[in-house]
């Protein structure tokens, strides 16, 4: 399958997206917190993401029909730079917890839609090792790597001052996957292609 241009892309895309995953697991909480929330607050304000995941869930089989496999990833992928955008703006902080509504479309128009495309792509005899690879690029391989890459970056716009406070540059930080993931959409709109197996 990775002889097929289309698919070698999608799961390059796949696997640098899945990386900016973790810039939202690990470092919105903190980022949050700095921009106002309550203290402690900030799990309750993430359920917002959880709620719109699911409704998104209910909403895919729509989507699919009405824009395809690849307009329904296209929203996916294009709504991740669109969520970095707004928190590199650093508010307001309405916008801000609006934005986190939009976990929903990054992760189910995206993720959820690649374990379909995947099934469709493949022959019937090696979907099972297909999804093995697509799980193992999004949810293993990008995942560990997006948890050392977020902290990485994070540790590189951070300063700890003589009295050990620290300071964190989140419009910097967040640059960073939005860049990465305005890359990534740029390319699936180019060069993505889906076809099915025979």
């Amino acid at each position: 399958m990775l002889k097929r241009p289309e698919f070698a892309v999608f799961l390059g895309i796949a696997f640098v997206v899945a990386t900016e995953l973790m810039f939202y697991f690990v470092l919105t909480g903190p980022f949050l917190y700095a921009v106002g929330i309550a203290p402690g607050s900030a799990p309750a304000w993430m359920a917002i993401a959880q709620a719109a995941e699911i409704l998104t869930m209910i909403g895919l089989p729509w989507m699919l029909k009405r824009w395809g496999i690849r307009g329904t990833m296209m929203v996916g992928i294009l709504a991740w730079p669109i969520r970095y955008a707004i928190f590199a703006l650093g508010g307001p902080l309405w916008l801000i917890l609006a934005s986190l509504a939009l976990h929903g479309l990054c992760y189910v128009c995206f993720f959820t839609a690649s374990y379909i495309y995947v099934d469709q792509a493949a022959e019937p005899e090696i979907r099972a090792s297909a999804q093995g690879l697509i799980t193992f690029v999004l949810l293993g391989a990008g995942l560990v790597v997006g948890s050392w890459f977020a902290g990485f970056v994070s540790d590189a716009f951070s300063i700890v001052n003589a009295s050990g406070i620290k300071t964190v540059d989140y419009t910097k930080i967040f640059l960073v996957p939005l860049a990465l993931t305005l890359f990534c959409a740029a390319l699936f709109v180019v060069f993505f292609r889906p076809r099915k197996a025979a």
